[in-house]
């Protein structure tokens, strides 16, 4: 049996032989991305406790001054931040000339 080269292949038999693309990412990719999400995952906990835990030391004034009672402390970290609606009405600190 004859060996061929890749440049003999395609000169003899209009053969050409390249590198097939991967289908999906090496199993270290995935194993990468699983750490980094939990870790993200782990550090974002992390401040939800500290900030819960902070919100809990204040007295029940304190809390009413920022607008939570107690028992919403929990719900209102966990909760997503919502968008000021006084936002756009508001002017910019432009001087005026």
């Amino acid at each position: 049996m004859e060996m061929h080269s890749p440049q003999s292949l395609y000169a003899v038999h209009g053969i050409s032989i390249g590198r097939r693309p991967r289908s999906r990412p090496h199993w270290t990719t995935f194993l990468a991305a699983i750490l980094s999400k939990l870790t993200a995952s782990l550090k974002a906990e992390l401040r939800v406790r500290r900030a819960i835990a902070e919100l809990a030391g204040m007295d029940d004034r304190m809390l009413r001054d920022i607008g939570i009672s107690r028992s919403e402390i929990d719900s209102a970290v966990r909760r997503p931040p919502q968008p000021d609606p006084w936002a756009l009405h508001r002017r910019s600190p432009q001087t005026e000339n």
